[in-house]
């Protein structure tokens, strides 16, 4: 029986691949432009967490304002016991500022280290009260610095922490097939070292960030090392699309809903937690504590950054993938 002969498997033709190309990037760049403003216009004050302690006739009318005056988009009370309460519920991040109200006057704790539109929250509060003839003691318990009171460095951070994740593991995949303990060892490096130059630049450079230049340096080299690891790891074990899946993840997932510019808070509820789960969204929070507020409410964010990482590691220790074997040439 005469053997089959293999028929070559028929390519796209040219016109097809250029179609492709033509309608397919327009739809990508549709797709990646509403990643970014679907969550910007559909954020809002709504359900933002604001400390409040105050005789309970006092509290009552003041949560009543607030919510009227706010409509749908009244933050959320939390109700604490004295200024003692309020102040560590801000500095742990568990609100984005607080009041405190007695009969002889009020006071107004804001953090600029969250981000400007919290501060503007407070103040216009406090100017409420003002109004209704009440004295207002204001204080920044978490303030930005002064070389960049807006924190606009972290907000321009997610494109580092992204490029520097996905760039390092495209390097790391295509470059070291089956070499798993080799990738470790370069995603390592991209990351310690990629973090080294960014914080310099924010903290040295440009002085964005005020905290300890070493705990900072760890934050940005977590985030960068948990999408790498993550999208590396991928890709030794499902081939080249892992490096797909872990670019789209981070480009339409993990920045967009960083919150990086302004903190969670203002990002739809849902939404505002995914987004603290994902590398970007959780270096970025990292970061604001550890600058502002001396690293309390950091926990959860370090945890997210390890799970990535431990899962990273994981998958990139199944790493599948194979080295080219060594075509050696043959002397004439």
């Amino acid at each position: 029986m005469p053997n089959a002969i293999p028929q070559e498997k028929k390519k796209p033709s040219a016109v097809a691949k250029s179609i492709a190309a033509i309608v397919g990037i327009p739809i990508v760049i549709g797709l990646m432009l509403w990643a970014f403003l679907a969550p910007t216009f559909a954020s809002g004050p709504a359900g933002v967490p604001i400390a409040l302690s105050a005789p309970e006739p006092m509290q009552d009318s003041i949560v009543q304002k607030i919510e009227e005056g706010a409509g749908e988009d009244a933050p959320e009370i939390v109700v604490k016991h004295g200024e003692e309460e309020v102040r560590d519920a801000v500095l742990n991040r568990e609100a984005v500022g607080g009041l405190v109200l007695a009969p002889e006057g009020a006071k107004a704790f804001t953090a600029s280290g969250n981000g400007a539109p919290y501060v503007a929250l407070i103040d216009g509060i406090a100017s409420q009260l003002e109004v209704q003839g009440m004295s207002v003691e204001k204080e920044d318990i978490a303030p930005t610095t002064t070389d960049d009171p807006q924190t606009s460095g972290i907000a321009l951070l997610g494109l580092p922490l992204a490029f520097g994740g996905v760039i390092s593991a495209v390097i790391a995949t295509f470059g070291f097939r089956g070499k798993k303990w080799t990738k470790l060892g370069v995603l390592c490096g991209i990351a310690v070292l990629g973090a080294l130059v960014a914080t310099w630049m924010l903290h040295s450079v440009y002085g964005t960030l005020g905290g300890s230049f070493v705990a900072e340096w760890a934050a940005i080299a977590s985030g960068i090392l948990a999408t790498s690891l993550f999208t590396a790891g991928l890709a030794g074990l499902i081939g080249a699309a892992g490096i797909g899946i872990g670019a789209i993840l981070t480009i339409f997932l993990s920045n967009p809903l960083s919150g990086l510019a302004t903190g969670p808070w203002l990002l739809p509820a849902g939404w505002s937690t995914l987004g603290q789960w994902m590398p970007i969204g959780a270096t970025g929070f990292l970061v604001r504590s550890l600058s502002f507020f001396d690293g309390q409410g950091s926990g959860s964010a370090w945890w997210v950054l390890a799970l990535w990482i431990v899962v990273g590691l994981v998958l990139l220790v199944f790493d599948r993938s194979k080295s080219k074997p060594v075509v050696a040439e043959v002397a004439e």
